[in-house]
């Protein structure tokens, strides 16, 4: 008996998955030069939901520069 292949169109290609941030808290997904609020501080960059104000990114001053 053949195996017939099957393909899952419910997940975005891989391409997109690169190029979108999803919010773990509320699902809103944009791009990352998208919609979410950025925060600067003394040692990070945050990226901030403008749905729910949950943090999606998080990264290190230093290494931004480095």
């Amino acid at each position: 008996m053949a195996t017939q292949p099957t393909h899952d169109d419910s997940l975005p290609p891989p391409e997109a998955h690169k190029t979108v941030l999803f919010c773990p808290e509320c699902g809103h997904r944009s791009p990352i030069t998208g919609d979410w609020d950025v925060t600067t501080t003394s040692t990070e960059r945050l990226l901030v939901c403008t749905g729910c104000g949950a943090v999606v990114d998080r990264r290190s001053e230093s290494l931004e520069t480095a």
